[in-house]
């Protein structure tokens, strides 16, 4: 009887420190761009939407490992399970079959923004092809946009424009408008501007003052991660909500343009 007892003592003892120990910390594999799109994503995760994914995934002990690839590149990982997640997504319908985004209703949830980006028109300075927020002007050669960014590229096939989709960055299609191969390139306003501080763009290429796209993005996710996780996606993605309006998050937000756009 005595050793009945002592044995199931022992046993809840066991159990009741098991119940304290903690969680198994969840991997998350981040597939990123490998060439920085500032100031939201480096391929090391030292972005502004890399911060913000950061410093929620901490609050709920999940590890973040990055892998770098070009954009198309990790679209294709997401599909097919070779990775978990991407930092910044805008919401297309035609990738929502592809990706895991937060939804409200079957609605996209803009609450759980993890970045509000503008695209602008970059022009080759001395052009005078024009873009006045619906068509544009004088256009006769193709539209430069980043390999792998579907929302420009969609919206420029609408418009029936002529598009050159295969720079495999930014700054290489700023060097093909250098090198004349097109007057205009679409890209996100906060990089393209800090490129138009490089040496060999400032005073060749300008913005355009009226934005192309004005566009939430997401941290969105495979389908079977998310099948696996989601309540913990769910979490995150409230997470992420919280600690955007949060005063620590907002300093490193500002500190990072900061030294984005000095001189």
């Amino acid at each position: 009887m005595y050793r009945s007892r002592l044995l199931a003592t022992l046993l809840a003892l066991t159990l009741g420190c098991t119940m304290l120990l903690p969680a198994h910390a969840i991997t998350l594999r981040l597939c990123t761009s490998d060439s920085a799109i500032l100031p939201y994503i480096t391929p090391d995760g030292q972005g502004t939407a890399d911060l913000l994914v950061r410093m929620a995934a901490q609050e709920l002990d999940i590890t973040l490992v990055y892998l770098p690839a070009p954009l198309a590149r990790c679209r294709e990982m997401l599909r097919t399970g070779a990775a978990d997640a991407f930092p910044a997504s805008p919401y297309i319908p035609t990738l929502a079959v592809e990706f895991r985004y937060p939804l409200q209703h079957g609605e996209i949830d803009t609450s759980h923004t993890i970045i509000n980006g503008r695209s602008m028109v970059f022009r080759r300075v001395g052009s005078n092809v024009e873009w006045d927020g619906v068509r544009f002007s004088h256009l006769s050669t193709p539209v430069l946009v980043p390999f792998g960014m579907v929302m420009p590229r969609e919206r420029l096939q609408a418009l029936n424009v002529a598009i050159d989709p295969n720079g495999r960055s930014m700054q290489a299609n700023f060097q093909k408008m250098l090198a004349g191969r097109s007057d205009l390139s679409v890209a996100l306003e906060t990089h393209g501007a800090q490129l138009l501080t490089l040496p060999q763009f400032a005073g060749k290429i300008e913005m355009l003052p009226i934005p192309f796209i004005d566009e939430h993005y997401y941290l969105v996710f495979s389908p079977a991660f998310y099948d696996a996780h989601a309540q913990l996606v769910e979490k995150l993605w409230d997470t992420i909500s919280r600690v955007r309006r949060s005063p620590a998050y907002l300093a490193q937000q500002r500190k990072a343009m900061d030294d984005l756009l000095k001189p």
